[in-house]
């Protein structure tokens, strides 16, 4: 994906997370000049580990704060947006609904306004959804014309923040472009309540990988890797323009596997096949089954995932094994 983002000066929010490092990377790597707004800093996370914070603009403070979002919008002249800033997992979410509101919603409308007022500057605008937004639909596999209707309070305040991106390219001819995602994998995900990197580590100290499943089945789900998630950011940025010109897509492999195949493949990944699973039943329970259609990605951006399960797998335990291996030990704290 080589290619100069020299005339890119960009507000990525979120940057410090999981993904939002992997395309804070590549953005400066390929001469994009960003900023960020940070509500904290963990010195032990993989955005601190490679020094990003210290080749880009970074303000401390929360989304939800309008003129902060202003001033960094302003300060840095920005023309280009990739909103990532998210309460981003479903327990937590239930744990904590008011801030996930506010950080979901709230985050997204105060960002999309600063962008209304300074549009003359703006030319893109790139949204992360999910594919929570169609809530527990019986209709599978979704397409993007189905309808938005989380009902969680993480799917609720992701379709939220999906229907006011849209509403901003309707009413106000915003660039905006949505992109709803499935499962997302990869090297440098620590946050370990997730199925694959919790899965990795906990086999990783030779304990039994966890299956948390449902009263009413099992999971089953599409898993996109890394890589292929920034091409498909990469994919809406090209797309996208100044004269309003956006839309919504999802992005998946089209492949679906359930947790349990998921789990036994990492354990082949990592040559511990003969450690048998622990089942847990989950009190708070996420969509049984989930299934996005990504043909609208593929006619219209040319874009599809390159990378299949079981090499994402492979190159994600390989990042861990370097990882740990290489002194962050301390990152293997706390396994439960």
């Amino acid at each position: 994906m080589k290619r100069s983002l020299s005339d890119c000066r960009a507000l990525v929010t979120g940057a410090s997370g999981f993904v939002g490092t992997w395309l804070t990377h590549y953005l400066i790597n390929q001469g994009a000049e960003v900023t960020t707004v940070l509500s904290e800093f963990n010195p032990r996370s993989q955005f601190a580990r490679l020094g990003l914070d210290k080749e880009i603009r970074c303000y401390y403070g929360s989304i939800a704060d309008y003129n902060l979002i202003e001033r960094a919008i302003t300060d840095g002249g920005i023309n280009t947006v990739f909103h990532l800033a998210a309460v981003s997992l479903q327990d937590l979410a239930y744990q904590i609904p008011w801030q996930t509101f506010e950080t979901n919603v709230k985050g997204t409308y105060n960002l999309l306004e600063a962008c209304r007022i300074h549009q003359d500057q703006i030319s893109k605008i790139i949204v992360a959804s999910s594919d929570k937004v169609y809530g527990d639909s019986p209709i599978l596999p979704y397409d993007e014309d189905m309808p938005v209707q989380g009902r969680n309070p993480y799917d609720v305040s992701k379709s939220c923040s999906d229907l006011i991106a849209q509403s901003y390219r309707h009413s106000f001819n915003l660039p905006v472009a949505v992109g709803r995602f499935g499962n997302i994998y990869g090297g440098g995900d620590l946050n370990y309540r997730r199925l694959i990197p919790g899965t990795v580590q906990r086999l990783y100290a030779k304990l039994q990988p966890v299956i948390r499943i449902p009263s009413n089945g099992i999971y089953i789900r599409d898993f996109l890797y890394i890589q292929d998630l920034i091409s498909a950011y990469m994919a809406m940025y090209d797309y996208v323009d100044r004269e309003g010109q956006g839309d919504v897509f999802n992005f998946g492999t089209g492949h679906l596997w359930d947790i349990k195949e998921v789990i036994e493949m990492i354990q082949r990944a990592m040559n511990l096949e003969h450690i048998e699973p622990l089942y847990e039943h989950q009190k708070n329970s996420e969509i049984l089954h989930q299934h996005l259609l990504p043909e609208k990605a593929k006619s219209m951006l040319n874009w599809s995932a390159e990378t299949s399960l079981e090499e994402g797998i492979r190159q994600t335990v390989e990042w861990y094994y370097d990882y740990w291996n290489s002194g962050s030990k301390n990152a293997m704290l706390g396994v439960v």
